[in-house]
């Protein structure tokens, strides 16, 4: 019989050993290798279905983004309730329009920004009692109905308390001051009408473009007020 050489036999021999302590359940006469040593510890790699999709977290922010400026939008989510808020606003600004007869005379381009609202207007004072039964038809059936949103009825008595605001500069520059002679009074006159028609014309804007958006718009003079007499059912 042949006898292995000794370098070989001890080659042999370091081989099985390794084996052995890499697989175990390899048999004592067993020299046939099951798994790749070049294998053993290397981790698997991961699934590329588990692993999140950077592009499509990406993609998906801008889409966050916009529902979050128009669908999640602080107070109206309804489109429907941000309309009812808006058409408020158009009972003092139409009550302010006839103070606008000073600054449309100087400046032009105010009377042709406000020509659309021109047929309404005339509509709206063509009947002596329609602006107090328009404001009736408001206070009760927009500030005072409890099944509409609180967003909705905040709006509506702002508008409500900013028309009542006008009646007393009416009442003064209708009746009490009339319009002087003198150049100084006229001046303060004409000052007096543009003001309270810009204060109107400019808060009416406001609180309409903050509606139309579904934003809480605040106006001067009347939001604490609006705030005590809107409650939350």
């Amino acid at each position: 019989m042949a006898q292995l050489h000794p370098s070989t036999s001890s080659i042999c021999s370091t081989s099985r050993a390794h084996h052995l302590r890499t697989c175990p359940h390899l048999g004592q006469g067993s020299c046939r290798v099951l798994t790749k040593p070049h294998l053993v510890g290397r981790r698997a790699a991961p699934s590329v279905s588990s692993a999140p999709s950077t592009a499509e977290s990406i993609s998906a922010r801008p889409v966050v983004v916009a529902r979050s400026l128009f669908d999640n939008n602080k107070n109206g989510d309804d489109f429907g309730d941000r309309i009812i808020a808006a058409l408020p606003f158009l009972l003092p600004l139409l009550d302010g329009l006839p103070y606008a007869k000073f600054i449309m005379l100087q400046y032009p381009f105010v009377a042709r920004a406000f020509a659309p609202v021109a047929p309404l207007m005339y509509i709206y004072h063509a009947f002596p009692f329609a602006p107090f039964l328009v404001f009736l038809a408001v206070y009760n059936g927009i500030v005072n109905n409890t099944s509409l949103p609180r967003f909705v009825r905040y709006h509506a008595m702002q508008a409500v308390l900013l028309d009542v605001l006008l009646i007393i500069p009416q009442v003064i520059l209708n009746d009490v001051w009339k319009a002087p002679g003198d150049d100084l009074g006229l001046q303060a006159y004409i000052l007096a009408y543009n003001t309270l028609f810009l204060f109107t014309a400019v808060c009416s804007a406001y609180g309409m473009g903050s509606s139309l958006v579904g934003l809480t718009a605040r106006l001067p003079l009347v939001a604490e007020a609006a705030d005590h007499q809107v409650r939350d059912f």
